[in-house]
């Protein structure tokens, strides 16, 4: 049975730095626009899900998706990882590919890395940040479906429940994490993310000479252990 793998692109419209973000005209589209097209090179658009939340700030952006034919989940706005369960639970899968919404530069080659482990028996979660080696915002995590399902929320903290993966990473001994590493750990100072409107603005004067710097010179991977 062939192994099912879906992109979840994680994204809301309130920021709490720069509120509408994803929506933002980034080089004349929408910034989570950018995002879509390096998953697309990825995966199947069938196979990629817009995951935000219920509450109405969110209407603009699930109106933007679902004219591009585009698939939405909405669930929890500040239990982000109730959303991604919720989520699963209604676009099945062996594994969710989670991805930013605010990563307009986002290469595509780096979602492709951790493809090839959906293939394994091993993993259950796939990273690019255990240590972190690429640039913010050219990131990427595998998740294991039903390692996340199992999870108990009432073991988890705000901080997991925001940030959908650190229960993983605060555990190691008990989760297989497979870690993928650029070959330059110093990347991981590089800045590629949008967090505030300055860095939109930052990264929209990138010049593609510029960014091409920032690409991964050799690529290793490095595995913590159960």
């Amino acid at each position: 049975m062939k192994t099912v793998v879906k992109a979840f692109v994680q994204a809301r419209m309130s920021s709490r730095r720069y509120p509408g973000k994803v929506l933002a005209p980034f080089r004349g589209e929408a910034m989570i626009r950018h995002v879509l097209r390096a998953v697309e090179h990825t995966l199947s658009s069938e196979d990629i899900v817009v995951v935000t939340s219920v509450d109405a700030s969110d209407d603009p952006l699930v109106r933007y998706i679902e004219s591009m034919g585009m698939q939405v989940h909405r669930g929890s706005l500040d239990n982000v990882l109730a959303r991604f369960m919720s989520g699963a639970r209604d676009y099945p899968s062996d594994w969710i590919m989670r991805v930013n919404g605010d990563s307009p530069l986002l290469f595509p080659e780096v979602l492709r890395l951790v493809i090839p482990y959906a293939e394994g028996d091993t993993p259950d979660l796939v990273t690019t940040v255990f240590p972190r080696s690429f640039p913010k915002g050219q990131n990427v995590e595998l998740i294991r479906v039903s390692t996340l399902q199992a999870i108990p929320m009432e073991d988890t903290t705000l901080s997991d429940q925001e940030h959908v993966t650190p229960f993983f990473y605060r555990q190691p001994d008990r989760f297989r994490i497979v870690n993928v590493e650029s070959g330059d750990r110093r990347l991981a100072e590089v800045g590629l993310a949008v967090d505030t409107i300055e860095d939109f603005h930052r990264l929209e004067q990138l010049s593609t000479e510029e960014l091409r710097r920032f690409r991964p010179p050799i690529l290793a991977t490095s595995v913590t252990s159960r």
